[in-house]
């Protein structure tokens, strides 16, 4: 089966996908985690004052928040069982926002392990840049590169819908060479900026095990990592994470799409593969905010520490008031202690 141009015309009532997942939770969990990393990062502005590091992730967590918005707005509206209505249009823009998005997502992603390198194995090359107007304009850099690579898109590359048949992307099911030049340009600079970002991760995680000296963000110095078994855990986890995040969602799919594409033949059973990989590659703008925001140590802490202050019987006598605002005291100084120590990576 080589021409799918009118594939979702002929079949639209039979195009079932056999690996679902609920799209409601999907949403849901999406909007939620991104919401709330917003949030937080709003509400602790004055503590990390909008450092090169918290703008790039304001930035993905915005990016990734419009992504989930746009595109279950699409889904829903023009669902394989309705009629779409100027569709040629339809599938430009949304093929168009799929890629800026993805590519935006790709690039935040890679200058946020390129940016944790430099302050661990460069503390005093990264010390003297950070405050550098490109280096605080870097996510506007992003955005006009990604927009840029996105509208080439109009003049290299057709769009076909993609089955299930309720979203658009580039056409890489013809054989045309001519048809998805785009398509290659965008699966090189794919696969390139996910090698950079695995690793710069794994260095990190190699400087990290060797205790190595780095630079922190809120301390704004030269300092050890801490030794506390606890907060390399928790570092490492985080590292981690972003590893396999990016390894899962976006290789598959670029690696997917590139032996579509050089391929012979390409099955109905072959575009049901491809909407797999899709889907993981969609599951990147749910996980980013958890990975890079919500599940972060000092995060959780902060949480635990709220909940167990909610649990406190109050006091009556104002002696004892003395004696918990005393204490209060010290746990906040010893929390920002560890925030600073944290603030590394």
């Amino acid at each position: 089966m080589s021409n799918f141009s009118d594939y979702c015309d002929r079949n639209f009532t039979h195009t079932i996908p056999n690996f679902t997942v609920s799209f409601g939770f999907y949403i849901g969990l999406g909007v939620l985690g991104n919401l709330v990393a917003f949030i937080l990062l709003l509400k602790q502005s004055k503590f990390h004052k909008w450092k090169v590091f918290y703008r790039l992730v304001l930035m993905l967590v915005c990016v990734d928040l419009a992504g989930i918005v746009i595109f279950s707005c699409i889904s829903i509206i023009e669902s394989p069982l309705t009629k779409w209505a100027d569709s040629d249009s339809l599938c430009k823009v949304e093929s168009i926002l799929i890629s800026f998005i993805s590519l935006t997502n790709l690039f935040v992603v890679t200058f946020i392990a390129i940016e944790r390198f430099l302050a661990l194995w460069h503390p005093y090359f990264y010390s003297s840049v950070k405050g550098h107007p490109l280096a605080m304009l870097s996510p506007v850099a992003i955005v006009i590169v990604t927009a840029v690579l996105a509208s080439l898109a109009l003049t290299q590359s057709n769009f076909v819908k993609i089955y299930p048949c309720n979203f658009c992307f580039i056409n890489i099911y013809s054989k045309n060479y001519a048809d998805y030049i785009f398509a290659f340009v965008y699966i090189i600079i794919g696969l390139v900026l996910v090698a950079v970002a695995i690793v710069m991760n794994i260095l990190v995680a190699i400087a990290l095990s060797r205790g190595q000296r780095g630079y922190s963000r809120q301390r704004e110095s030269r300092i050890y990592i801490t030794n506390d078994k606890r907060d390399y855990c928790g570092m490492l986890f985080q590292i981690g994470a972003a590893i396999a995040e990016v390894a899962v969602c976006w290789i598959p799919i670029m690696i997917r799409m590139l032996i579509t594409m050089t391929g012979d033949e390409t099955s109905e059973k072959d575009m049901k593969n491809n909407y797999l990989f899709f889907r993981f590659a969609s599951w990147a703008l749910v996980v980013d905010p958890w990975i890079y925001v919500l599940l972060r140590r000092e995060i959780i802490m902060n949480i635990c520490i709220f909940f167990q202050r909610q649990q406190r019987p109050r006091l009556t006598s104002s002696g004892d008031a003395v004696e918990r605002k005393s204490n209060d005291e010290r746990k906040s100084l010893a929390n920002d202690e560890k925030r600073a120590s944290y603030g590394t990576i």
